[in-house]
């Protein structure tokens, strides 16, 4: 079996080339391990990701923060601390990497209960400007490997709404992971499904919540449309898409080249700062009159402010003229199936997912021109053959490349974009947490909080709006706020035109 392959290889001290194009995180033995002096102890090797996590996917003089996942959670009260603890120990905590110690390499379970006093805090801030003043110094925070790197602060504003700030290492998972771990715990007012709700492709989707494809609303779309000498065009362009790359051409929103060669060094300055709700009906009137996805158009919008604010804010010359040709690009998180059981939580928890690089028209003028190059631009990550191609060339590396030198390529490769999107969708109608309780409450708004060497923008598709934030060095984005009031605008710039 594969699995038994695996264990070969790990006998044999060689690294676990993935077979295929995902990488996926294979099951590791559980032993009982007796320490000299101390109880028995549960013990779980790590897969190479989450290792890779542990150890940090950067070069060490990079000084970059820790990979944490960082969920700031809005509501218009709190749930009492102790439901939310009890819905964690019912749903979350029988998962072993949520029970489990980081240890070089190894889970290990030294817990056999959950500690309340560190896993979940209260503090007391001013209002919900507060909030967001206590957010920057939290998801920079290292969590201890003292206890299961996880833990959930309730904030409490003497004025204003109050928020859950849930922090977590990311070699437990990434965020569709957490999404499916977290789906019990949600429940709707009306007693509904929210996960029902959940607009994730069927490859996404635990396989009991699959459709059929005369019940998806459309014909199933076919692995390759264009016959196999043209779908090796896309594979081949994917395939070589990280040795052709070259480094954004310099403007006022990102850093200097010679800051970026070989690779930009991690500051510790980075500010957060959520956008305006941008309502879900304004995203779809634009993607249904030009046929596109909710996607093309939310990056569509965030080119466009990207380049009002660095012409009108940074006063950019390059971006104020028009017929100069700019490289300018994104990196997108592409999240990608994995083995999903819904009887066994920790089958979901892992780190399936792909960095793909997307150029933006950051140098075009008018907004349904960005739009309309924005399509095609993301057209590269609706096909299966391109994706496979850049699948195929990631899991070669990380399989056969020594650890310094994994380091030295994502550093330099995350040096070469602007930025870093993720784009998570949630529920289309309201959740209460915790499910069941007699004192649930719903979730107004969400944000995903990633603090990066590079500016990240995190998008949440949830209850009808678009929640949005940017995490970004001061230095480049010395007035943010600015940049989340031109998002709005630009698409209802797109409706007008």
């Amino acid at each position: 079996s594969r699995l038994e392959w695996h264990r070969l290889y790990q006998a044999l001290g060689a690294r676990p080339l993935s077979v295929g194009f995902m990488w996926q995180e294979l099951p590791k033995d559980e032993d009982m391990v007796v320490d000299e002096g101390r109880a028995p102890l549960l013990r779980r090797k790590m897969s190479g990701m989450a290792e890779a996590f542990e150890a940090g996917p950067w070069p060490p003089d990079m000084n970059m923060c820790d990979p944490n996942i960082n969920l700031l959670v809005l509501f218009d009260r709190l749930p009492p601390k102790a439901a939310i603890a009890a819905a964690f120990e019912q749903h979350v905590w029988p998962a072993y990497k949520f029970r489990s110690c980081m240890a070089n390499g190894y889970w290990e379970a030294r817990h056999a209960t959950m500690d309340l006093a560190y896993h979940f805090l209260e503090v007391e801030v001013a209002d919900e400007a507060g909030i967001d003043a206590w957010v920057q110094t939290a998801m920079l925070e290292v969590l201890s490997k003292d206890y299961p790197p996880w833990k959930v602060t309730l904030l409490n504003p003497r004025a204003g709404r109050p928020a859950l700030f849930f922090q977590m290492h990311h070699a437990i998972g990434d965020g569709l992971a957490l999404l499916y771990l977290f789906a019990p715990a949600l429940g709707c007012p009306d007693g509904a499904d929210a996960f029902a709700s959940i607009p994730l492709p069927a490859a996404l989707l635990p396989p009991e919540r699959r459709r059929a494809p005369d019940e998806s609303g459309g014909a199933a779309r076919r692995d390759c449309c264009c016959g196999p000498s043209l779908s090796f065009v896309p594979f081949m362009r994917g395939l070589m898409m990280p040795a052709l790359s070259r480094a954004d051409d310099e403007l006022g929103i990102n850093a200097p080249l010679r800051d970026r060669t070989p690779y930009i060094k991690f500051n510790g300055h980075r500010v957060m700062t959520r956008f305006p709700l941008l309502p879900m009906e304004l995203v779809k009137r634009i993607k249904n009159a030009h046929s596109c996805s909710v996607n093309d158009v939310l990056m569509a919008g965030l080119t466009g402010a990207l380049r009002r604010y660095g012409a009108e804010v940074k006063g950019d010359t390059r971006l104020q003229q028009q017929g100069d040709k700019i490289e300018f690009k994104s990196m997108v998180m592409m999240a990608l199936p994995r083995p999903m059981d819904s009887s066994d939580v920790d089958s979901t928890l892992s780190n399936n997912m792909l960095f793909v690089s997307c150029p933006l028209p950051i140098d075009e003028p008018t907004a349904l021109g960005r739009l309309d190059r924005t399509i095609e631009a993301f057209n590269n990550l609706k096909s299966k053959p391109f994706v496979a191609g850049v699948a195929c060339i990631t899991n070669l590396v990380k399989g056969i490349a020594p650890t310094g030198v994994l380091r030295q390529v994502t550093s330099e490769t995350f040096s070469k974009h602007t930025l870093l999107v993720t784009n998570v969708p949630c529920t289309t109608v309201p959740v209460t947490v915790p499910q069941g309780h007699e004192h649930a409450q719903v979730v107004r708004e969400m944000y995903m909080v990633f603090p990066n060497v590079i500016p990240q923008v995190s998008i949440i598709t949830y209850d009808g709006h678009v929640n949005v934030n940017i995490v970004a060095d001061p230095a480049l984005f010395p007035q943010p706020e600015a940049l989340g009031t031109m998002f709005l605008e630009e698409f209802e710039a797109m409706v007008v035109a």
